[in-house]
């Protein structure tokens, strides 16, 4: 059998390894004398390996209880050479804390679910820029997407006129009103300049205004036309 040394400089790591070997040294009684300064070797090694069943509970136990951490070196989880990574709970939140070089990723194989009774909230700097509710999903500043936006339900866009909404792209599509002969085009003020139209303007009465596409005469049918000519 080996000599085996548990030097007080061990880690407690270090000695429940050595006491493992230990106890497998000790594991075939037959290599072993019936008795060991009297003691029988049975009744030595039950002893053994009931101190080693007692050290595993308390240094690999399967709950581990932690007061409410009141400072940095009280009841905290803490990993990382630099104590980057620290868990605790502080009396009144939970904690998952990384301050250090690199950054804290969380992966999965599979989804990754956030879910807060009250909400989720996203923060850059301090700051909430992305928070769940029961109404759904509210955001503060910019939002920028690089792909396609598809949206189902209605759409508010602005809660007043100071706001504004610009169209870069080319519509693909009919503008139709929701219901008719209800929301104007324009207003008194705020007119539209320029109206290019290729086709003829159609009132509820199917009643068409055609236009010559070069040039010619203007055809109405039922329409009033005023045409005000500023003489100079």
């Amino acid at each position: 059998m080996a000599d085996r040394n548990a030097p007080a400089s061990f880690t407690f790591e270090e000695w429940r390894v050595e006491f493992n070997r230990l106890s497998a040294d000790l594991g075939d009684i037959t290599n072993l004398p019936s008795t060991v300064n009297g003691v029988s070797v049975t009744d030595a090694l039950e002893a053994i390996k009931q101190l080693q069943n007692g050290l595993s509970t308390v240094l690999l136990p399967n709950v581990i209880d932690f007061d409410d951490s009141t400072s940095a070196s009280t009841y905290r989880i803490k990993m990382g050479t630099d104590d980057d990574l620290n868990l605790y709970h502080d009396n009144t939140n939970s904690v998952i804390s990384h301050d250090g070089t690199g950054d804290l990723t969380i992966t999965s194989t599979s989804d990754i679910t956030a879910n807060g009774v009250t909400g989720v909230n996203l923060q850059f700097n301090g700051s909430t820029k992305l928070a769940t509710d029961t109404n759904g999903v509210q955001v503060t500043g910019n939002l920028h997407a690089s792909g396609n936006i598809t949206a189902d339900g209605n759409i508010t866009l602005g809660d007043g006129d100071t706001d504004s909404v610009t169209f870069n792209a080319d519509l693909t599509s009919n503008i139709i009103p929701n219901a008719t002969n209800t929301y104007d085009l324009g207003a008194s003020g705020k007119e539209w300049r320029n109206v290019y139209l290729s086709g003829a303007l159609i009132d509820e009465n199917g009643i068409s205004m055609s236009h010559p596409t070069t040039g010619g005469v203007m055809a109405t049918e039922g329409f009033s036309i005023a045409i005000g000519v500023a003489l100079g």
